[in-house]
């Protein structure tokens, strides 16, 4: 492992980690980063506030770089007013998903806030989703917004981007994979949960609009029972609750 002393925000170092920041995944805070430090995998970059009492526990993870960084190279990196004791530095790669043999996979199609998206990679993870598909023009997983919401949910949790969601809907039918729409509105054509049929591509439009009618009109559509005072529910609520019912049911 690699020990670096980064003392100014004009270090070259730093500048360079900010540089690329769209292509890591920072995950900051003392509980959440000892945490990852405790699983057998790799961070590429370790920061520890100088000023740290106690230091750091001996970490199971695989560390490529150590900087002892200042409060103040801290709270840069991290994007935060108040620094963190510790931020890790990862790159979690995608993982191809095999439509063919996951029993459920749930596209979150053009989700733009990045708490919604976190929300749903924390409620995947605690209902055992098997993998998340990502299309449209959506929040990015790594913002930091996405990662603050879904912390380790994000190692735990299988996902794939696919920039169009004509591409992600054609990968599942190839796969041979049934596909499943969600909206808001009670119709002729509505299922409830209970009709599904595995393995599925279950997707969620983002929010404002939800998914465009072509897939509205093209797929069965599955409703979330709800009063009708209420129009609809947040995508990252919506998500939760189809999940969480689908284990229940997977589990009866």
């Amino acid at each position: 492992m690699t020990r670096i002393d980064v003392a100014s925000r004009a270090n070259p170092h730093l500048k360079r980690l900010l540089a690329e920041r769209e292509k890591w995944f920072f995950f900051a805070g003392g509980k959440l980063v000892r945490d990852l430090l405790a699983r057998p995998l790799r961070v590429e970059k370790l920061l520890v506030r100088s000023d740290l009492q106690g230091g750091t526990p001996a970490p199971r993870a695989d560390v490529g770089e150590e900087w002892r960084v200042s409060p103040e190279v801290m709270a840069k990196a991290a994007g935060m007013q108040s620094p963190p004791e510790l931020l890790a530095v990862l790159d979690i790669p995608e993982t191809r998903i095999d439509f063919s043999r996951c029993r459920l996979t749930v596209a979150l199609v053009g989700v733009q806030d990045p708490g919604n998206l976190g929300t749903a990679f924390r409620c995947a993870s605690a209902f055992a989703v098997p993998a998340l598909a990502l299309a449209g023009d959506g929040a990015r997983p790594n913002h930091d917004r996405v990662v603050r919401a879904a912390q380790t949910a994000l190692l735990d949790v299988p996902f794939q981007v696919f920039g169009d969601p004509g591409r992600l809907v054609a990968a599942a039918l190839e796969a041979g994979a049934r596909v499943y729409a969600t909206g808001s509105r009670a119709g002729g054509g509505t299922l409830a949960p209970d009709r599904l049929e595995f393995p599925c591509l279950l997707l969620l439009g983002g929010e404002g609009q939800g998914l465009e009618p072509r897939l509205l009109e093209r797929f069965p559509c599955v409703r979330i029972d709800q009063e009708e005072r209420i129009d609809s529910l947040n995508v990252g609520v919506s998500a939760c609750i189809l999940m969480h019912e689908l284990r229940r049911l997977q589990r009866t």
